[in-house]
């Protein structure tokens, strides 16, 4: 069977194609295994197609490989074996989603390409148009821009053959058609609008729905509203612009196909469609703010629309970040990403934050409570979402909305939770490094259990349900020690693929594969399956991935031994980088401390004194949050000051004691001293440099002091202003 072929069936089995991302690890593996496996499989002896199918699986073929073997097997052979359900069903589709031709062939020679888009329009034997037209769908949407040019044509024969031609790639070529509906020649964009119609593809309602709305053609308008009716879809384009954005956002894989290094975004410009390529991990969100900036140009009110801009934007700075904690580059363009969404305004970043704590998009919804902080100006904050926040089931979100909340200090009353904002960022302050566990596994019982039992101990735990979903989340999660996948994903899944379950394997490759998650450790939780033991599914995975699987996890779970496991696999795993992240957390939560208005009546900043003392003076603490904790005592003026008394007698380095000379003094000022803590301003301000200068101004504020000390203090440092006569 041709390639053309292959494609076809992994396209009528709801894209399988898109289900896996990472090629294996080792390259040749032995193909007769897969050949013998469908021989099996076509004289219907099942237990030995399955036992080839294993063999040939765990030798980690290559997607070229795969994709070289099946695109010669009768698809009726490979839809019996995916009919087989249970073990067949997940390796078959694993090998389906791993059948991709190479990088070389999908990106087809630009010249070999236009030659055959050529030959499928213009050749003058029917067969051979139709034969050509079949196999541009090997090119997918690459040979739109060479067919979209003959709609312009006068010629009724040729434009017919070009609409044939792009009929034949169905949804592959509908992001760049829609953009053709940009065309300045109206019959192009009636004629690209008619093929959109006839695509079925959701993707193109909005601008299609655009065209009927704004074109200036009648026969245009009307084969967008023709188009339209046959997509079954209605409303205005502005609002179907959001709904589409939404779906690109939430990385829908009905809409977001594969893990591909690289993906295509299309424009109109100059006359022509052009290409442009975007890192598939910042894809989904550039889509989204596409749509975001179409709604908004038909309707610059829309809320919903200006809230998907901020929340696209925040996305792809999120994501630039994980992977720049990861080592790895980032385009220089996402630097500018915080300025870009401060530049909507507060009630869209406010709407943004709100519209992440619904859909529980916990990384966005942190940056909105910072991009909160960065633009507020004084807005009434009662009934803000930023009080929902303080209470959201994400502990990230809470410690930036208190942060937030500390940086606003909002002069009227009313922001829902205000009571839980100081505690909050103690506790910010306090934060120390700890491991952190994701359990991607379909069997909901076992996965609420593992979680449960994991957070009950000295793990963050959280769980998936879906493959698809749980890589999602895991690469969007830097902090992830171990990833817990469950050997038999998928398998709740009915007969046809679909794209929303993963196998097992998938995943690990995935995992395994990109530069988010390929540091993290990964355990396998073992299901016995219909024709498997649990002992036979572990040594089929302990056989394939080897040391690139950590552990192993048994049927029932048991949690003790479950958490050693665990354990075992998180103590591979440096600290290095949770330990910066915790710091970092924690030195943010102290500065906005020392920067909050502490005549604020909704902050009792008193819960705070303990953990910022504790911050200050800890063995563990970095030099950069034993400052900033420094600095937030003496803003909070509640209390410290013995620790601050120390630390200016026994501090590190002349900043750090210049800090708490100045705290000590604002905490003087309103509590009463003892003579010991003043006596450590008397003892620094008789010292040399910054340090004396500051520890002299501080005793100004005390109010303790006696007249005695004073005096002292006036006679010790005396300005030397007078010279001796001879």
């Amino acid at each position: 069977m041709k390639a053309i072929r292959l494609r076809s069936l992994v396209l009528a089995l709801a894209s399988v194609t898109a289900l896996a991302g990472a090629s294996g690890s080792m390259a040749y593996a032995d193909g007769q295994s897969l050949t013998d496996a469908v021989q099996a499989y076509k004289e219907n002896r099942f237990e030995d197609a399955l036992a080839k199918l294993q063999e040939y699986c765990a030798a980690n073929p290559t997607d070229e490989e795969v994709y070289a073997l099946l695109r010669e097997v009768d698809e009726k052979v490979l839809v019996k074996a995916l009919a087989q359900r249970g073990e067949h069903e997940r390796l078959m589709k694993y090998l389906l989603g791993k059948a991709r031709p190479s990088a070389a062939e999908q990106a087809a020679d630009a010249a070999a390409l236009k030659a055959k888009c050529d030959e499928a329009v213009t050749n003058a034997d029917f067969d051979t148009r139709r034969r050509a037209a079949m196999d541009l769908r090997g090119g997918g949407e690459l040979a739109v821009p060479y067919l979209v040019g003959y709609l312009a044509s006068p010629d009724a024969a040729t434009v017919v053959n070009a609409m044939q031609a792009l009929r034949f790639l169905g949804q592959d070529a509908t992001m760049p058609l829609s953009e053709v509906l940009a065309s300045d020649d109206a019959r192009t964009r009636a004629y690209a609008a008619a093929i959109l119609g006839q695509t079925g593809d959701s993707r193109a309602a909005a601008p299609l729905a655009r065209m009927a709305e704004t074109d200036s053609d009648p026969a245009a308008k009307q084969r967008a509203l023709e188009a339209l009716a046959a997509l079954k879809a209605s409303g205005k384009a502005s609002d179907l612009y959001v709904e589409a954005g939404l779906r690109f956002y939430a990385n829908d894989p009905t809409v977001v196909e594969g893990f591909e290094n690289t993906r295509n975004m299309w424009r109109w410009e100059g006359g022509a469609l052009v290409r442009y390529t975007v890192p598939a991990y910042l894809f989904p969100f550039q889509l989204a703010e596409e749509c975001a900036s179409d709604a908004l140009a038909l309707d610059a009110s829309s809320r919903r629309a200006r809230s998907l801009l901020v929340r696209s934007i925040l996305a792809q700075k999120v994501e630039g970040e994980v992977l720049k904690s990861a080592g790895r580059e980032v385009p220089e363009a996402l630097a500018g990403s915080m300025a870009l969404a401060a530049s909507q305004g507060f009630q869209a970043a406010s709407d943004a934050l709100a519209a992440s704590l619904k859909l529980q998009d916990w990384d966005v919804a942190v940056e909105c409570c910072d991009l909160l902080a960065a633009i507020y100006g004084k807005q009434d904050l009662s009934g803000h979402p930023i009080g929902d926040a303080l209470v959201a089931p994400e502990r990230r979100v809470r410690y930036a909305a208190a942060i937030a909340a500390l940086i606003m200090s909002p002069k009227k009353q009313g922001l829902a939770n205000a009571e839980k904002v100081a505690d909050l960022a103690a506790r910010a302050a306090s934060e120390r490094a700890q491991r952190q566990v994701l359990v991607i596994d379909d069997n909901d019982s076992t996965r609420t259990a593992l979680v449960l039992e994991l957070g009950h101990s000295r793990f963050v735990a959280a769980g998936d349900g879906s493959g698809w979903s749980g890589l999602a989340r895991a690469k969007a999660m830097p902090t992830l020690d171990v990833v817990v996948v469950g050997s038999a994903l998928g398998d709740s899944d009915n007969t046809v693929p679909s794209k929303r379950h993963l196998t097992s394997m998938a995943v690990i490759d995935e995992l395994l594969a990109d530069a988010r998650t390929r540091d993290m450790k990964i355990l396998v939780r073992i299901d016995a399956t219909r024709e498997s033991s649990a002992e036979v599914v572990q040594k089929f995975f302990a056989d394939k991935y080897g040391e690139k699987v950590a552990g192993f996890i048994g049927t029932p779970v048991v949690a003790t031994a479950a958490l050693e496991t665990i354990e075992a696999a998180a103590a591979q795993v440096e600290l290095g980088g949770d330990r910066e992240r915790a710091n970092k957390l924690a030195v943010k939560a102290a500065d906005a401390l020392a920067r909050t208005d502490f005549t604020c009546a909704s902050w009792n900043l008193q819960v705070a004194l303990d953990p910022l003392v504790e911050a200050a003076t800890g063995s563990d603490s970095s030099a950069e949050l034993k400052l900033a904790a420094v600095k937030a005592l003496g803003n909070i003026r509640v209390g410290g000051a013995a620790a601050l008394a120390k630390i200016l007698a026994e501090g590190e380095g002349d900043e750090i004691k210049i800090a708490a000379a100045f705290s000590l003094g604002k905490v003087l000022a309103t509590n009463e001293g003892t003579a010991e803590e003043i006596g450590a301003l008397i003892a620094a301000s008789n010292g040399e440099g910054d340090v004396a200068k500051a520890a002299l101004a501080a005793l100004g504020h005390a109010k303790g002091m006696t007249g005695e000390q004073r005096n002292k203090a006036f006679a010790d440092h005396r300005l030397p202003l007078a010279t001796k006569a001879e």
